[in-house]
Parts: structure tokens; C-alpha cells; sequence
């Protein structure tokens, strides 16, 4: 891929691509993922799963399993408290006990000396199953006469008071707006409704989920999970349990991509149970089949979208019903009111004064659905991107200056949005007005797409020592997923204390030692943890001043990064730490935690790309692709690069070839990574990168949040260019060749 990072360089470290901290580890197989813990005496775990997508449990037989040799212990869920886990809402049994809702939902756990003894108990526990009605698609889920996936979700805890309970097996809803659309309808001189679907997806992380836990003589419960929150990991045992939170130590290990799917406890509360029955550590390693079939994925929507425009083209009325297909159990959302905050992003990056929005998650048979990098959002811009593509051509506008007349120039925190400039540059990267090529028969095809997205908040803690011997350590809670954001928090500490990179010690802690940390999720961790870290950092420089004025014999010094100045004189940092500071000196230890608020930040992206399509067999062709996002501060370019690169190919995926397929027995058919085609590098196209800094960002240093943001409009870009290739718009994604054929086909139709 190409790139051309623009951004300045504020200081020594900030703004310098310096390699990744754990780099060194993962690359030596030095770093520890949770299914590496073994402790001594470790039983393997495995799981019995419903092959039913609906299905009353009338019994479970245990007993020939319990008699394969090295089998320790049999639970099923009738052996377990019936308490309900969730993150927001607590709806889902850790074992199954009196129903079945999706196929792959497990009813008993095992736990033996050897992986295979597991696995042939697995066979042999014979459940009864009486099998109802299934439910797969979620708007015939919302209608008067639906049978109840849950009967009494409303008494759930976390079920959220503001959702309709006049509407069968929602899980979620909210509503957004401004304006009255029903005036704005009644302005415009053309409206196009259209319905456009999404399908189920999964992660595609390398790593699938495994744990490990063993409880110490104590009855503490130490824990190696491949969870993206620790701290909240730690509280929903609690809950499970009752008991307290000081009870379960999560220990920090590498997780080997995550992307949304790895935020909820899944096999740690059966383990937990099974090594309390045994007395010896547990370990479950999920196999990839069961990571795709049964833990966590991509909504599917459907997103039914009205729009209104005056001749000239300018937007007046918006108006969307979102429904997103929650699957089985809404426990993997940690958000109130059950929602993907995509809907709070649906109308774009445009202007338009009259808006009204519906969101709903919605309970059907289908495995349970959660977060995927920009939860929800990659799919509301597809359908949103489409459809202005499809007002703008019925206007005979060019798609490129719909959207400059349109396009934001506020952004909610009041600072000016750089959105047209980016649409210029990314349609000049790609020669939008230029002639098409000839490519021998094949269809080509220009598109571009835009959205908007804003910076998270939350709670965090940062933890810095300075050591006699001059270096720092920064003790840190969030998780390795991969982002590169220990290394963003080691740049960040450096520059506060004016220390080159490699004399900054990362220690990733346990969850006893910090009170609380962010975890890495929502484009927060630069925001949150980072300023944490800043202020622990910025904490220890107080506290040592008094220290360098009694050095330099002085009553007032200034710090001047990396050493303390009166007049001429001058001790460093690291002078200091040799003269006076001691192991385990306490003013040379500083932690903070601290709550970065919800902010109004906003950064426009808009990609724009050039296909090429084979209109006998539907084949899709990504030529080249142009990326132009507004950045803050960029902290460490090769690991802003390495977002936009990693989000770009799963917008790809998303766009072109990633669905998982249900047969109408609610059975996944397609399970595997041989089937379940993700993208190689042989369908990455060029990609070309450019940057327009704005100066500001919520985050430390003036950064913004980057992770989620690029992945956003790659569907809705691709779309439209197939459309301006073909004629004709598909209206669901992924767009496989069979879609795109039937596309043309209907166009002929026509």
C-alpha cells in the first residue's frame, strides 16, 4: 500500500514512528496469549452445543460421559445458579438449562486431563431437545403476531425502560432528530425510499477466545483470558457469583486481534465453575468453528431510508428506520438502551435540516450478534452512501458535487468541518474526472462515499515511577489487541518527562494493581488512557520539584522537559533519580485516575475507489483506492497508518466477500475459515493515504481518535462505483458476484 502521512511533529517523541513496545516479543514468541498459561495440574475444557437454533432442553444425561476415562467434571446448567450475564443486558444463561435460542449455544461444559477425553465426553452427553418454531429474520421478529424469543426480557436486569414494549422481541431503540420531517417532505421535489440489507459477520481475528483459571489456596480465581476488559471481565464474575470483585485477578496477556468480538466473559464463568468443583486450573481453547459459529459477530441489518431533495439538489428531509438483528441474546452490547450508536452517525457528514431516525435491535434465532470495529456504522453508510448516490443520478448530478453542495461545514463542537476538502482530494487521488480506461470488456466503475465519527470517553488510570538508575516505569491496564496503543502511552509519557522512548519501561498490570483502566474500545484509548498517563506523569513532576530545588540550591525552578532549570544551573531528570531517589521511595511514584467526558469531536473521512466488473460472471475488481481523513495530532504515524490499513481491508471484506450463511434450520453452513473468505493480500488494491491535520483533538497533544473510523465508508464507496459500472445499484452487501448479476439483471429487466 501506498501512503502519504501528512502531520506535524510537535515535540522529540510525539509524531515519531518508533516501533512498537511488545513488538520484540511477539515477533520472538516471547509474548503470552491466554491459551499459552498452563499451570501445573491443568484440567482441558470443552463445551456441548445445541445443534438446534430453537429448542426446549427436556433432559440431560451426563452419565456415560462422566465415565470416560480422565474426565474430573460434568456441569451442565441445571448445576449453576440461574443468574444471567450481560454487559449492559444480563439475558444470557452461562449453560443452558430450561431452552436453547440459537444452534451452537452450549448446554454443558467438561473438564478432563486430556483434550480428546473432553471431546469424546462432549459425544456422549445425550440431551433431549423438543424443538420450536425459529425466527431468523428480524423485521417478521417485530410484527404483532411473532412468537417471544425472551417472554419475560422486560424483567431482565438492564432491560432499558425506554424501549417499546408494544413491539415483539426488541432489545434495544432510540430515537434521533432535529427538525420536523414531515414539513421537509413536503418541500422537496423528489423523495427515493429504498431498503437495504446487511449480512452476518465475524471478526476475523487470528485468535480465538480461550481462558485459563485457577483458584489459589486463598479461593482467589487467577484468570488468562483472551477479554478485552479486564476490569469489567472482573465485575460480571463478581456478579455471577456474589462474590467480591477482589476475589478475581485478571492478569494481563497478548490478545491476537479482537476488533470488537473479545469484550464479554463467554467460557471464563464455566471455567471458573469447573476448577472450583475439581480444584485444579481449567483451560478452554475455543476451536475456530465454535469462534465463528457461537461467540460474538456483526449485526445484520436492515435499513429502510427516505430522502428528500429540492431540484437543485440540496437536502431537505431524512428519514430511516434501522433494524439491526441482535441474534439470540443482547448481552454482548455494553450500551443502555441496547442500541449501536451508528445511529446517532446516520445522516453523515451532510447538512440537512429535517431528520428523523428509529433505531431497533431486535431478538431472533440467530447466533448473538455485538460489536465490529465502528459498531453498526459500516453498515448504515453503506445503505446511507448508496442511496445519495441514487438521489444524486436522479437529479443528473454528478455524485461528487451532490455532496460538496451538501456537506457539513460545522462540526457539533462548533469548529469548522474540513469535509469538502477531503471529497476534492479524494476524488483528484483518483482521477475522478479523468476518462475511463478500457479494460478489455470489463465494466469500470467510480465511487466515493464519506462519513463522520467522533472520539470516546471514560475512566482511566496512570501509573508512573521514576527508578534510581534514571528510567521511568508506566504502569498501564489496558489490554494488547494489537492497536499499538502501549506504545502511543510510552511516547506520551517520554514526552511529558522529556526521556527518550527506551528509557520509558512498560509493565501491562494486573487488575490489583490499578483501581480501574480504559479498555481498548471506541476510538477511546489514545483519549482516555493516554491523558491519564500524561497526568500521572505531569503528578510526578510536582512532586519531585522540591527535591531539584534542593539540588540547585534554589527556592524557585522551572521544568523545562526532561530537567529542572535555575538560572544557569541545571539537573536533568535522570540526575536526580541517581542522587536522591530510592526503591520504593514514594515521592517518585504518582497515580491518577481520571474520567475524560463525553465529547463533540468529529472527524470527517472520505474514501473514493475505481473497479472494474466482469459482467458475465459479476466479478468485482477494486483497482485502486483513495483514503483523505482529518487528523489531530498523529502520535505515531506507522501506527496511523497501520489503522487506516487494517480498517480499509475490513470495509473491504465487509463490501465484497464476508457472510456468514444460515440455512432456514437457523445453522450456520459456512463455519470455517476455508469458507468464510476474508481478505488476503492478493485483494488488497493500492491504497492511497492522505492526511488533513485541523489542528485540535480531544485526545492528549491534540489527538483524535483514528481506529474505527477508516473501515466506515469502504462499503459504500465500492457499492457506488459497481453501480456507475453497471447501471444499476445492488442493494445488499456484501456484493458477491451473484448480486451484482442479479443487479444487472433487473436493469435489463427494466
Amino acid at each position: 500500500m501506498e501512503d502519504t502521512v501528512a502531520a506535524s511533529a510537535p515535540s522529540q517523541i510525539i509524531g515519531k514512528s518508533i516501533l512498537r513496545v511488545e513488538g520484540v516479543d511477539k515477533l520472538t514468541g516471547r509474548a503470552i496469549f491466554a491459551a499459552d498459561v498452563t499451570p501445573p495440574g491443568t484440567l482441558l475444557a470443552t463445551s456441548v452445543r445445541s445443534p438446534h437454533a430453537h429448542a426446549r432442553i427436556a433432559s440431560v444425561d451426563t452419565s456415560r460421559a462422566r465415565r470416560v476415562p480422565g474426565v474430573r467434571a460434568v456441569l451442565t446448567g441445571a448445576d449453576l445458579p440461574r443468574k444471567l450475564t450481560g454487559r449492559s443486558l444480563k439475558d444470557m444463561p452461562v449453560l443452558a438449562a430450561d431452552r436453547v435460542r440459537f444452534a451452537g449455544e452450549p448446554v454443558a461444559a467438561i473438564a478432563a486431563e486430556t483434550t480428546e477425553a473432553a471431546e469424546e465426553a462432549a459425544l456422549l452427553v445425550e440431551v433431549e431437545y423438543e424443538p420450536l418454531s425459529i425466527l431468523l429474520d428480524p423485521v417478521a421478529a417485530m410484527l404483532p403476531a411473532a412468537m417471544l424469543i425472551h417472554e419475560d426480557a422486560p424483567s431482565y436486569a438492564g432491560f432499558h425502560p425506554g424501549i417499546p414494549r408494544d413491539i415483539p422481541n426488541l432489545c434495544g431503540y432510540r430515537l434521533r432528530g432535529h427538525g420536523d420531517v414531515e414539513v421537509g417532505f413536503a418541500e422537496c421535489e423528489l423523495i427515493v425510499e429504498r431498503t437495504f440489507t446487511t449480512s452476518l459477520g465475524h471478526q476475523g481475528h487470528i485468535e480465538p477466545h480461550a481462558c485459563t483459571v485457577a483458584i489459589d489456596e486463598a479461593g482467589r480465581a487467577q484468570i488468562w483470558a483472551s477479554a478485552k476488559h479486564p476490569y469489567l471481565l472482573r465485575e460480571a464474575l463478581a456478579d455471577l457469583t456474589d462474590r467480591p470483585e477482589a476475589d478475581f485477578v485478571i492478569h494481563p496477556v497478548a490478545l491476537g486481534g479482537d476488533f470488537g468480538s473479545k469484550g464479554a466473559p463467554f467460557d471464563v464463568p464455566a471455567a471458573y465453575h469447573l476448577a472450583k468443583l475439581t480444584g485444579r486450573p481449567v483451560k478452554f481453547i475455543t476451536p475456530s468453528t465454535i469462534d465463528l459459529t457461537a461467540m460474538s459477530h456483526r449485526h445484520p441489518a436492515v435499513i429502510t431510508l427516505r430522502i428528500g431533495v429540492k431540484r437543485d439538489g440540496t437536502l431537505q428531509a431524512f428519514w430511516a428506520k434501522v433494524v439491526f438483528n441482535t441474534g439470540a441474546y443482547g448481552t454482548l452490547k455494553p450500551v443502555p438502551d441496547g442500541m449501536l450508536n451508528a445511529v446517532d452517525y446516520i445522516a453523515g457528514q451532510y447538512d440537512i435540516p429535517h431528520v428523523f431516525v428509529e433505531g431497533f435491535c431486535v431478538y431472533t434465532n440467530q447466533p448473538p450478534a455485538g460489536f465490529f470495529r465502528a459498531p453498526g456504522h459500516p453498515q448504515v453508510a453503506f445503505a446511507v452512501e448508496s442511496q445519495m448516490d441514487i438521489v444524486a443520478r436522479g437529479l443528473g448530478m454528478d455524485p461528487l458535487a451532490f455532496r460538496l453542495r451538501n456537506a457539513v461545514k460545522r462540526n457539533p463542537d462548533g469548529s469548522g468541518s474540513r469535509c469538502a476538502e477531503a471529497l476534492q482530494a479524494a476524488a483528484q487521488m483518483i482521477g475522478w474526472r479523468r476518462p475511463k480506461p478500457a479494460r478489455g470488456g470489463r465494466l469500470v466503475g467510480r465511487g466515493l462515499a464519506m462519513a463522520g465519527r467522533g472520539t470516546g470517553n471514560g475512566v482511566g488510570t496512570g501509573d508512573v515511577t521514576l527508578n534510581p538508575d534514571g528510567t521511568v516505569t508506566l504502569v498501564t491496564g489496558i489490554n494488547d489487541n494489537g492497536t499499538g496503543a502501549l506504545t502511543v502511552l510510552t511516547q506520551v509519557v517520554a514526552e511529558v518527562l522529556g526521556l527518550p522512548a527506551e528509557r520509558v519501561r512498560l509493565v501491562r498490570g494486573n487488575t490489583d494493581m490499578l483501581p480501574i483502566d480504559i479498555s481498548s474500545a471506541s476510538d477511546r484509548t489514545t483519549n482516555v488512557a493516554g491523558h491519564a498517563v500524561m497526568a500521572a506523569a505531569e503528578q510526578l513532576i510536582a512532586q519531585l520539584t522540591p527535591l531539584a530545588g534542593n539540588l540547585l540550591h534554589a527556592d524557585s525552578v522551572e521544568w523545562n522537559p526532561g530537567s529542572w532549570v535555575a538560572d544557569d544551573r541545571r539537573v536533568s531528570l535522570e540526575e536526580l533519580a541517581m542522587e536522591v531517589i530510592s526503591e520504593g521511595d514514594p515521592v517518585a511514584h504518582a497515580q491518577v485516575t481520571l474520567t475524560q467526558p463525553v465529547n463533540h469531536d468529529r472527524a470527517s473521512v472520505v474514501q473514493a475507489v475505481e473497479v472494474d466488473v466482469d459482467p458475465e460472471t459479476g466479478e468485482v475488481n477494486v483497482c485502486t483506492c483513495a483514503t483523505v481523513q482529518e487528523v489531530g495530532t498523529i502520535v505515531n504515524p506507522l501506527g496511523f497508518q497501520g489503522q487506516i490499513d487494517g480498517g480499509f481491508v475490513q470495509g473491504l471484506g465487509f463490501a465484497l466477500t464476508e457472510e456468514l450463511q444460515i440455512d432456514e434450520d437457523g445453522r450456520l453452513t459456512n463455519a470455517n475459515l476455508s469458507m468464510y473468505k476474508l481478505p488476503t493480500i492478493c485483494d488488497v488494491p493500492p491504497l492511497v493515504t492522505a492526511n488533513i491535520s485541523v489542528g485540535s483533538g480531544p485526545g492528549p497533544f491534540n489527538a483524535k481518535g483514528v481506529g474505527e473510523l477508516p473501515t466506515i465508508p469502504v462499503a459504500g464507496a465500492i457499492a457506488n462505483a459497481v453501480a456507475d459500472a453497471i447501471g444499476a445499484h445492488a442493494l445488499e452487501a456484501p456484493l458477491t458476484p451473484e448480486r451484482v448479476l442479479q443487479a444487472i439483471a433487473a436493469k435489463m429487466d427494466a
